[in-house]
């Protein structure tokens, strides 16, 4: 009798509603390679947009702390001086990274390719060395040395294999860059023409959805705007914390690579929990290198560097931007990465912060309506 009510409850329009989700639910699994592939074409189509959007909100950070601190009456006036300053700011931060980074970088990496021979003879003089104190039985040996053989061949095959892609290497390397500099001009007319392009936004959700849904999206969007804004400001901040702290305790320890190694523990510490690990561990790998010793010194330096930024920068740089417990961080980089790889362990985070949000505010408010409807059928009782 129940079943039947509910039946009968449900109107053609959401008897069609429910028809339409399945049979697109049905055309989604039976031709999911060829959406997932149009889906890909339409990405590499849409890049500089997304480049754009991207680089105008990072640009929109500074420029909000310029319009709270510049003494201008006039909003519009404060707005446009306020995006000069942002803009103005991240060129002035690129043109440093370029004229300091740059250049010891490059010196890094012409010392690095110039101790390529000795590191190739002491590699050799260390296996030479182990074979002869361990005493390798014949047979092992000549396993060995089969292995190398082969090594060597599927090595050469690999790089003849590769060699007809370096032409398309050198064209998509030339299409990221052009992509890139779309973007930028993009997300420069985006961040002059933020209150007309909001405008237009709002306009468009207003007449497409009803009043009561049109709140709900502009809570949710205002929730994902701030948290990704306060992720990325705090992120960054603490990269760049952590690489100069890098860079300075290279230069008093004397550790080869010092520019390379403080630019790799900045850039990965943009990704939480593993990035950090993954830094060290490179850097740490290419000082091996060079001086082993000076590699464990590294090695212990960046360790301590690590729980000095867990327990006081991070605190105080990042907070509670994410509002997570270590374990959901833990998950929501993991899932973000084996999804979507490095983006997806930077954007994952903030991603399922929004999402854990807006499922605990949906919680609280179901139990609300439970406690209401008790009340309600207490009083009803008395």
């Amino acid at each position: 009798m129940k079943t039947s009510i509910k039946v009968r409850d449900l109107t053609l329009k959401n008897i069609f509603i429910i028809l339409s989700y399945t049979a697109l639910l049905v055309l989604g699994v039976i031709y999911f390679e060829s959406i997932f592939q149009y889906l890909g074409e339409l990405l590499n189509i849409i890049q500089p947009f997304i480049i754009g959007f991207i680089l105008a909100f990072i640009f929109n950070i500074p420029m909000k702390f310029f319009e709270k601190k510049l003494a201008i009456q006039n909003k519009k006036k404060r707005r446009v001086v306020s995006a000069i300053l942002s803009v103005l700011l991240i060129l002035l931060v690129l043109l440093l990274v370029v004229m300091v980074v740059v250049p010891q970088v490059i010196e890094n990496v012409r010392t690095l390719i110039d101790n390529l021979p000795s590191i190739f003879a002491q590699a050799e003089k260390w296996l030479n060395y182990v074979f002869e104190e361990i005493r390798l039985s014949p047979d092992l040996l000549d396993k060995i040395n089969e292995f190398q053989t082969r090594f060597a061949q599927t090595f050469i095959s690999t790089l003849t294999a590769w060699a007809p892609n370096i032409a398309s290497g050198v064209s998509h390397i030339t299409t990221s860059v052009i992509n890139i500099f779309m973007g930028f001009v993009m997300a420069i007319y985006m961040i002059f023409s933020k209150d007309k392009l909001i405008r237009q936004v709002k306009k468009f959700a207003h007449a497409l959805f009803n009043d009561q849904h049109y709140q709900y999206i502009s809570e949710v969007v205002k929730l994902t705007g701030t948290t990704f804004e306060n992720f990325l400001a705090g992120q960054l901040t603490e990269s760049i914390i952590i690489g100069v702290l890098c860079y300075i305790g290279c230069m008093i320890l004397d550790i080869p690579y010092a520019s390379i190694a403080a630019i790799v523990i900045g850039f990965t510490n943009i990704i939480p929990y593993f990035g950090p690990i993954i830094g060290a561990v490179i850097s740490s790998v290419l000082i091996l290198f060079v001086s082993p010793v000076k590699a464990l010194i590294f090695l212990v330096f960046s360790t301590l560097l690590q729980q000095f930024e867990s327990n006081l920068i991070y605190p105080h740089v990042v907070g509670n931007s994410v509002g997570l417990s270590a374990l959901w961080v833990l998950f929501a980089v993991s899932v973000g990465g084996g999804l979507f790889g490095i983006p997806g362990m930077v954007f994952g985070l903030p991603t399922f912060s929004v999402i854990y949000e807006l499922l605990r505010r949906w919680t609280n408010y179901r139990l609300e309506v439970k406690r209401n409807l008790a009340k309600k059928q207490e009083e009803i009782v008395e």
